[in-house]
């Protein structure tokens, strides 16, 4: 009886210090020039980080809210025996799942190469995305999407109060009659984004995320 109950105990303890199983990891890669990432599942719960195009990530969980499917992203790959913890929710649209050989094969990158293996050739850089001014975006939410920013800036009526809570008859109508937009000084505005992107996208903005993404990626391209 004795010896049975010291048994017991032993598993026991061997139970509670064993270390917890990593979450299932499933690979994806970015499809799109910038990635938000959100802390809950929903476009306007606050930005705390961006992803690049063609970055791996792990995802380990998925949820589906509304029409959108969302995933949470664990950590991204970035080097062979480096990544980053990212704890955050990216829209599963602008993801693409890694085929199994592709998975096997950045999950293999950690392995020394053979001696006699020629480097590998270079991957093309991927092309940046052009925005402009005056011109349609191409992606983000409604009203977002199919407008310029220059539609949006001098012409537009915000979605979302700059401070929470704040009266509509304060802040719902045309950003010009708040703010001297042109575009000199909102490529400036835009400039100071691109400088700490994690900072800027966990403010609020009257557009959501999406515009201050579209806004830094026309800054990163010389405000055309």
């Amino acid at each position: 009886m004795t010896r049975l109950l010291v048994l017991c105990v032993a598993a026991l303890v061997w139970t509670q210090s064993a270390p917890a199983q990593e979450p299932q990891c499933r690979l994806y890669k970015v499809q799109s020039s910038s990635l938000n990432i959100s802390k809950e599942p929903r476009g306007d719960a606050g930005y705390i980080d961006t992803l690049d195009n063609a970055d791996v990530v792990c995802v380990t969980r998925e949820q589906k809210v509304g029409e959108r499917n969302w995933g949470f992203v664990d950590h991204k790959g970035l080097t062979p025996d480096q990544r980053k913890p990212v704890a955050g929710w990216a829209n599963m649209g602008l993801l693409q799942r890694l085929s199994e050989a592709e998975g096997t094969a950045v999950r293999g990158l950690t392995a020394s190469p053979p001696a006699a293996a020629a480097p590998a050739a270079a991957a093309p850089a991927a092309t940046e995305e052009i925005v402009r001014f005056n011109e349609p975006l191409t992606s983000g939410p409604y009203p977002v999407k199919g407008q310029s920013l220059e539609q949006l800036m001098l012409t537009g009526i915000p979605q979302f109060p700059p401070i929470e809570g704040l009266d509509e008859a304060l802040w719902k109508k045309q950003c010009t009659s708040c703010h001297k937009w042109d575009q000199r000084t909102l490529c400036e505005q835009a400039a100071s984004y691109v400088k700490n992107p994690k900072s800027a996208l966990r403010g609020s903005h009257p557009y959501g995320g999406a515009e201050k993404v579209a806004m830094m990626q026309w800054a990163k391209t010389g405000c055309q």
